[in-house]
């Protein structure tokens, strides 16, 4: 999977672009089917494999939202 990375003019900056960040942060989680992650509350698994599964996929969308920062 190729990392996805925001635009550098595309980060939040303040509040002054927050409606714009958050529209390109959720199309962008929702094109790696991880935006159940900020709509909805995710069941943290308890099969290990699909617990594996759960972390790398949490850990993936928080990326996308911290490199937007």
């Amino acid at each position: 999977m190729t990392t996805a990375r925001l635009r550098e003019q595309d980060r939040l900056d303040v509040a002054s672009n927050y409606s714009i960040w958050k529209a390109r942060v959720s199309f962008l989680l929702d094109e790696y089917g991880l935006k159940a992650y900020i709509d909805n509350m995710v069941a943290v698994p308890q099969d290990t494999d699909q617990l594996n599964g759960y972390k790398k996929e949490m850990a993936r969308a928080q990326w996308l939202i911290f490199d937007g920062i």
